[in-house]
């Protein structure tokens, strides 16, 4: 099992890296059901995280999926799910966030713009996107994590100077390659880079570190991020290869965590008999599971970016009942964590 000791690390700046604190916000004990906020957060005046999304990049169902999941999902017996996103709300600051620009984004956008703050009206009509939505995080350059930026374009939303937060290789990417560069150029996107391990200043109450996390380079490299609130940190990690070999060790991010929402895109390693493994390496949940052990004292684990054909898309599946018994979390769409 991992020491939960936060472990200094000669490419991090000690003093952009916020201590952990104990976390309050859901309940590990209480899978599937979906975190209510607090007194707090009904006053707004604490920021918290809420899930966007769940699936992986191509969705459920995949376009060319009719197994059980998908076919549940294509009869109406299961809602569809959206794919894995997150958005911070900060309603005192009057700002909201969202993680990853999804093929889901105009729909995910909504649900976070229903999430009231301060100085804002009910919406209606047109709105100033840039006025509601007050920044967006990529992870990386696949297709579920960017490709909904062409509604900030001119046929869409039409925004102004939205920030865009990504690591040097993605903005290298989006500047090279239409029509991503068309939304840079005509400025409805500008592209804010980031540097791994260095803090960014959100709100007065909330900050993002990112950091770089080991997963295929295609196109671009890949970001996680801790995001810090008052009352307790969030590690979002949607994407990854493996938890080994990252260029600063996975556990060092883990043990300034709270919570984290972790790449469960596989249960396991014999669920893609039709392509091999290494083609989409992925570590399955139950390799997590058994890295972190049952549960890592103060930490609450939860998986999302499920694939298709990930057998915890089924909550009466005994891969389920595995994974509430062994003390973690399958991620839903509108849970809440308190920042």
């Amino acid at each position: 099992m991992m020491s939960r000791s936060p472990k200094k690390h000669p490419t991090i700046a000690p003093s952009n890296l916020l201590s952990r604190r104990r976390f309050v916000g859901s309940a590990l004990a209480v899978p599937f059901v979906v975190t209510l906020p607090g007194s707090f957060l009904a006053q707004g005046r604490a920021p918290y995280a809420v899930v966007l999304g769940t699936a992986q990049d191509a969705g459920v169902p995949q376009v060319n999926c009719f197994n059980a999941n998908c076919n549940a999902v294509r009869s109406g017996l299961r809602p569809a799910p959206r794919v894995a996103s997150i958005g911070v709300v900060d309603s005192s600051a009057g700002k909201r966030f969202i993680f990853d620009a999804t093929p889901d984004f105009v729909a995910q956008v909504g649900d976070l713009l229903s999430h009231p703050v301060a100085g804002t009206a009910a919406l209606s009509g047109s709105v100033r996107l840039e006025e509601q939505l007050h920044g967006i995080f990529l992870t990386h350059g696949h297709m579920g994590h960017y490709t909904g930026l062409v509604h900030c374009g001119r046929e869409g939303a039409a925004t102004r100077d939205l920030p865009l937060y990504v690591s040097p290789s993605m903005a290298s990417y989006l500047r090279n390659n239409e029509p991503w560069s068309f939304l840079l150029r005509n400025r409805h996107l500008r592209a804010i880079e980031l540097e791994p391990g260095v803090s960014v200043q959100l709100t007065d109450a909330v900050s993002v570190t990112p950091f770089e996390v080991l997963h295929r380079q295609e196109f671009t490299d890949t970001l996680g991020f801790l995001v810090h609130g008052p009352r307790g940190d969030l590690m979002y990690v949607p994407d990854a290869d493996r938890w080994e070999d990252w260029p600063v060790p996975f556990e060092e991010w883990l043990a300034r965590a709270d919570v984290a929402l972790l790449d469960g895109s596989f249960f396991s390693y014999d669920e893609l008999p039709h392509r091999p493994q290494g083609e989409v390496p992925h570590p399955p949940v139950v390799v997590s599971m058994e890295l972190l052990g049952t549960r890592l004292e103060g930490l609450e684990v939860w998986f999302t970016h499920l694939n298709n054909t990930n057998p915890l898309w089924d909550p009466a599946s005994p891969q389920t009942a595995s994974v509430q018994a062994a003390g973690f979390g399958i991620a839903q769409q509108a849970q809440r964590f308190d920042l």
